[in-house]
């Protein structure tokens, strides 16, 4: 009998600790909901309560079972402090994400410069008041009470024209990357989709809060259309005319093209991945050309844009460092006379590739 009640307790002590446990995935999921309908104090209340339960951000942090999910909550309690006013709790938290979640708010570093910005201007000391003068004797009017008037939110004019100003280069970012056959690629559908919900909401904006994601929604959306580049066409083969017997090939041709079959078979498979916007697989075919061939410019290059893209879309600066190296060490093995060429690479990384130290 005691048995039997000792493993009862067990059992209800586990499900016990079951439940603490779920919780703080289950907060973040609200969270999340929250963010994406611009509830800025619900998202505060639930990622701080998943911080309590699970402090440490992870891209793959594990829930129950083999469930993962990318997990930020500072993340996102930085970007709804930012929208709220508060700045300094703003910056405290992007100072520890180390990137966003699921649902893609705008950089770290581009947040972070808008929450310290505000900081400053919060903090800027108001001047004196001006001295009182002197109050004059005036008789006593009885005046009518006011008659109450319903007002609507107040919203910052300022901030109005930012968000117009936000959807209006997005547009035109986008119209460029059509103007460049993008249409097709997946930075552009996305880029799309989410210009698409910016603007709808544009139209019913009540709140300063409203605008502030509208802002974020239309920025991220220009990264995107930044990014779109067009897929590659093959060029059509030139057709030999026929001949009567095989063309006999020099020995050096056909011991080079043996020599380099291996590589061309991966230079092919990471190049395809690169144009087809999986800039992950294409990172790590990348880095194993470069141990293999080591002074070739081009391959550094394609290298250096497969990490540049993976931080436009993670927001995370370690790629963006290996991305520069990667420039770096290109510029070091050739001479980019007309930096690197339009067709297979997006003007965003054509400008971080031309402004990356020699």
């Amino acid at each position: 009998m005691t048995r039997v009640r000792t493993f009862a307790v067990a059992v209800l002590l586990l499900s016990f600790a079951t439940a603490a446990h779920a919780s703080w995935y289950d907060d973040y999921d609200a969270g999340l909901a929250a963010a994406r309908a611009g509830n800025w104090n619900v998202v505060v209340q639930k990622m701080t309560a998943a911080i309590k339960g699970n402090a440490s951000e992870n891209n793959k942090a594990r829930t129950y079972g083999a469930i993962f999910i990318n997990y930020h909550p500072y993340y996102y309690r930085g970007v709804a402090y930012l929208n709220l006013g508060k700045y300094e709790q703003a910056v405290s938290d992007f100072e520890r994400a180390t990137g966003p979640g699921p649902e893609n708010l705008g950089s770290i570093e581009t947040l972070m410069g808008r929450a310290k910005k505000s900081l400053e201007a919060s903090n800027v000391p108001e001047p004196d008041p001006a001295p009182a003068r002197p109050v004059e004797t005036r008789p006593n009017v009885v005046t009518p009470p006011p008659v109450p008037v319903q007002t609507a939110p107040s919203i910052d004019p300022a901030l109005r024209q930012r968000a117009q100003a936000a959807i209006a280069s997005t547009k035109q970012k986008l119209t460029q990357a059509q103007q460049r056959r993008a249409t097709a690629s997946p930075q552009y559908t996305n880029a799309m989709s989410i210009f698409t919900e910016a603007t709808t909401r544009s139209a019913t904006a009540r709140s300063n809060d409203d605008l502030n994601a509208i802002i974020t929604m239309a920025e991220n959306a220009g990264d995107l259309a930044d990014l779109a580049a067009a897929p590659s066409v093959a060029a059509t083969p030139n057709v030999p005319p026929p001949v009567t017997s095989a063309p006999v090939i020099p020995r050096s041709t056909a011991a080079t093209d043996a020599v380099l079959d291996d590589y061309k078979r991966q230079l092919r498979r990471a190049l395809e991945s690169y144009f087809a916007g999986d800039f992950e697989d294409a990172t790590r075919d990348f880095e194993t050309l470069v141990r293999k061939l080591p002074d070739n410019a081009w391959i550094w290059a394609f290298l250096g844009a497969s990490q540049y893209s993976q931080y436009a879309f993670e927001a995370d600066e370690s790629y963006r460092s290996a991305a520069l190296r990667s420039f770096k060490k290109a510029k070091s093995l050739r001479s980019w006379k007309e930096g690197l060429p339009e067709k297979y690479f997006s003007r965003r990384i054509r400008r971080a590739f031309r402004d990356t130290a020699g």
